[in-house]
Formats: structure tokens, sequence, C-alpha cells
């Protein structure tokens, strides 16, 4: 029977694999520096340049979970025991890639046209919520104040989005009240889960030259 190690584990040794490989883990920093500029700019760029300063966080939601990303790869790689760092992109992750996707689904079901770029934008955010997941192992590491500012931030970031408007751009098909309570729903659900996650005693993040003494952690 599958349990909850079962899938931290295997998400430890995905991210493990990854980090190991050199071309691989090039080719993921590479596609969401890639993502996050390319997004910031076609999807948010007009909003950027409107947004004053104050809620320029809030705006960019998955280029700068890709950005985010990136860099948490890049500190596991390199023995960076950034956990509430860690926690915080993989909310961000899974929170952004499950609204986006939500957001196509609801755009095509509503009359939407299916074409490259929805499909490029629906498949990359399912990549997007895998991503956030693999930092699971991670988050366990953080303790309960961590994890509740990390909720009470992005729970912020849905009032700011849709009090004072400054969600993301919207097509015809899918309704400011959809994509509110989409947010609210998975923001109080990985929420609650984030809370809920059981705590593990923080150790060394694994590098390529020294993952044995994690494993041992993530498999015990």
């Amino acid at each position: 029977m599958l349990s909850y190690r079962t899938f931290e584990t295997t998400f430890y040794l995905t991210l493990k694999a990854v980090i190991e490989r050199p071309l691989l883990f090039w080719a993921v920093i590479i596609a969401n520096l890639i993502g996050a500029v390319v997004g910031g700019i076609y999807w948010y760029g007009p909003m950027l340049v409107e947004t004053p300063f104050l809620f320029l966080p809030f705006v960019p939601d998955c280029p700068l979970a890709a950005l985010l990303f990136a860099l948490a790869v890049l500190g596991i790689r390199f023995n960076r025991p950034w956990y509430l760092f860690y926690t915080f992109t993989a909310f961000a992750c899974m929170k952004y890639g499950l609204w986006t996707v939500g957001y196509w689904m609801r755009d095509w079901s509503a009359g939407g046209p299916v074409d490259p770029i929805s499909l490029m934008l629906f498949v990359s955010h399912i990549g997007l919520f895998v991503q956030g997941m693999l930092l699971i192992p991670y988050a366990t590491r953080t303790g309960l104040i961590g994890r509740a500012a990390v909720f009470l931030w992005y729970a912020l970031s849905v009032y700011v989005d849709y009090g004072w408007r400054y969600h993301p751009p919207l097509g015809p098909y899918v309704t400011q009240s959809y994509a509110m309570w989409m947010a609210i729903g998975w923001t109080a659900l990985l929420g609650t889960g984030l809370l809920l996650l059981p705590r593990r005693k923080a150790s060394p993040t694994p590098a390529a030259s020294g993952v044995s003494s994690e494993r041992s952690n993530a498999t015990s």
C-alpha cells in the first residue's frame, strides 16, 4: 500500500536524479529561466509597468514561481539549507500550476480555442506543479511558524489579486469570480496540507556529491 513516506521518498529521489545529471540539471534551470522571462513579458509585461512597487511581488505569479524554482534547485545543488525558501517555492509552484491548469480547462469548456499557445501553457503548468511537489521533502524541514507564514503570504496574495484587482489577465471565457474562488480554494487546500505535513529533522541538503545521508533521512 502506498504511503505518504513513499511519495516523499519518490519526490526526493526524482529531484536527486535531476541534480546528479548536469545536462538535465542545467536544462531545468534554463527552461525555468526562459519561462520566467517570457511569461513575465508576454503575460504580465503591461501590467507590471503600471503596478505600484509595493504590489510587484504579488503580480507575476507563474513567472516568479519558475524563477524561484530555478534558484531553489541551485540552492539544493550547492547544499544551502534554505528550507523556508524551498517551502515558499513549493507552494508557489503548486498553487499557480494548479490555478493555470484550472484556468485553461475552464476556458476550453466555455468555448475558448484550443490552440498551440494554450496547450503549451497547460502542459508547462502541469510541469510547474510537479516541480513544486519535488520540493515537498524540503518543506517538511520547515517549522510550523515558517509554514504558517508561507500560508499567510499566499492568502494575502489572493486578497491583493482580487481585493486590489492585481489578478492575472483573464480572457473572455473565464470570469473574475471563477478565478478568485479557484485561487481561494487552492490556497486553502495547499495551506492546510502544508500545516499538516509531518516535521522532519533538518539536515544538509543533497548535492550531487553528497546525497547518501539525506537519502537515508528521506527513506527511514
